[in-house]
């Protein structure tokens, strides 16, 4: 049922509404006030569909009463109750958008079809509204679409209109757009992007402020209103955003960055510029900043072309310099980015054969078949990479791997990179604060690194492992009948209960409770 809230100083007219038959039309009295003041509490605390209210009341009148719940509960409809001789007001509750503006005295009846109608059009608004909130994701990718594709040739005006109608309100004075990228994909994205737009917005300040809008799959916009003109603020919030999202999330990061413009209509100019960015990401890497200025062709750093540095690693591999090839990957490296129009399947050729001349060598002192296997593996994960960063590093493992199979010592007495890993994690699984860098930085290399690590050594991802490692400790502790699932959960480094029980029933299909039942029951 609707509930209705009378404010009337009146005491006599506001009995006689209060006894008016609210039920039988459909309300629940919630309460009544004799001024706006008390009024405000009552209406926050019950929230109603419908506030019938005087306009002349002490302490607070009606109007300023209607003022604020315009602000704190725009959807909940005022009818006015008023004598002739407070007609003056009726101009300023026009302008409030009172539902109606009625003058004493007033029959009961029609009060109450009065209330009936506002009621419906209160309902009315809501429904509305989450229709709009249900669809908004796809309005959003929608316009992001048109303008990726230039499909918009409304004017300037149309455009701000429908920003505005997406909730898109920039204040400026300079405008910017950022594009993102992350990795994950099918039913992570929703999630992703629901934590993405969370960490965007705790960001947002008084310098910078904006609003975060849903792509397509694994890609969002943010449209940023700056108080200051110049991409090192922007830079700055950017790899603030990123950091974060790895930290709490785990989750690899792109953003990049449009020009700045002084005009709000040019922010889908800027937009442009950001999308186009994000396709230079084989080049410029991934996890990172960039801008598009960044991505504007400069000469060559280096005099050696691909032809020469080719044939110089070569030389480097038969004469057993895994330094100076090193260099020669650095160097590769640099002329890429250098040469914007080399695409990334040039990228990847490149990459590819660079991996054969490396592999030759290591098959030279090794002699476990299964190696063979791991190449195939290695070529089709080279494949599926999107920056030059990550290629380059799988480029640098190899090397690190040749030269590891040159020192015979060194490959007897020492671990390898994703062994010191795995021992770490064993000894801090129950670490809540325990991620992939933490771990990276313990073995002395990035993060990324690490992660393709984990894919060509073991054959799975970082993430996967900690989640099998930790819910097989869990498992063990809950064939302990005695221990409290929350004091497991902290001791495979869950603080959250909760999310412990969503990732224990994700790894083994139950609850831990209906696992400890099922051991109890088997015992």
């Amino acid at each position: 049922m609707n509930k209705v809230i009378i404010v009337e100083d009146d005491r006599i007219i506001r009995r006689s509404i209060c006894n008016a038959p609210w039920e039988e039309n459909g309300f629940i009295l919630a309460g009544e006030a004799s001024d706006g003041e008390s009024a405000l509490e009552l209406i926050e605390k019950e929230q109603p569909q419908v506030v019938i209210s005087d306009i002349t009341m002490p302490f607070m009148n009606g109007l300023e009463m209607a003022r604020i719940i315009k602000v704190t509960s725009p959807h909940t409809k005022v009818i006015f109750l008023t004598g002739y001789e407070d007609f003056k007001y009726a101009q300023e509750a026009i302008k409030l958008q009172a539902f109606d503006y009625l003058l004493k005295p007033i029959k009961i009846e029609k009060l109450i079809r009065k209330a009936q109608s506002a009621a419906i059009e209160y309902e009315k608004e809501i429904k509305k509204e989450r229709r709009f909130h249900d669809t908004l994701p796809l309005l959003q990718q929608s316009f992001l679409q048109k303008l990726t594709n230039n499909e918009n040739e409304n004017t300037d005006l149309d455009i701000e209109k429908e920003l505005l109608e997406l909730g898109v309100e920039l204040d400026g004075p300079f405008f910017t757009s950022m594009f993102i990228n992350f990795t994950s994909v099918n039913e992570e994205e929703a999630v992703i992007k629901k934590q993405i737009t969370e960490i965007m917005r705790n960001l947002f300040s008084e310098s910078i402020n904006g609003h975060v809008i849903n792509g397509a799959k694994n890609e969002m916009a943010v449209f940023l209103s700056t108080v200051y003109d110049g991409c090192l603020g922007n830079i700055t919030f950017a790899r603030q955003a990123i950091d974060k999202i790895y930290n709490q999330f785990d989750e690899t990061v792109t953003i990049t960055i449009g020009r700045t413009y002084c005009n709000v209509f040019d922010i889908h100019t800027s937009y442009l510029e950001a999308r186009f960015a994000m396709d230079m990401k084989h080049i410029m890497g991934t996890g990172c900043v960039y801008s598009i200025d960044d991505t504007v062709p400069c000469e060559f750093q280096h005099e050696k072309t691909l032809l020469d540095l080719e044939k110089a690693f070569k030389d480097q591999l038969k004469l057993g310099l895994p330094g100076k090839a090193k260099e020669t990957i650095e160097q590769l490296r640099n002329v890429i980015k250098g040469n914007k129009n080399i695409q990334l399947e040039e990228t990847k050729i490149l990459a590819l054969k660079y991996s054969t001349l490396l592999l030759y060598q290591v098959k030279k002192w090794e002699k476990d078949e299964s190696e063979s296997s791991s190449m195939t593996e290695l070529f089709n994960l080279i494949l599926q990479m999107n920056s030059i960063q990550e290629m380059l590093e799988i480029l640098h493992q190899l090397v690190d791997e040749w030269a590891e199979s040159m020192n015979e010592e060194k490959k007897q007495n020492h671990n390898s990179l994703v062994d010191k890993a795995m021992a770490f994690m064993n000894e801090h699984y129950h670490d809540e604060e325990l991620t992939q860098q933490k771990v990276a930085q313990n073995v002395f290399v990035s993060a990324p690194y690490l992660s393709n690590l984990f894919k060509v050594e073991k054959g799975l991802n970082f993430g996967d492992y900690l989640l099998e490692l930790r819910m097989k400790k869990a498992m063990e502790l809950l064939r302990l009948h005695d221990a409290k699932i929350y004091k497991v959960a902290e001791s495979v480094g869950y603080r959250n209960p909760q999310y412990f029980s969503i990732s224990f029933k994700k790894y083994t299909g139950q609850t831990p409770g209906e696992y400890r039942r099922g051991i109890i029951n088997t015992a």
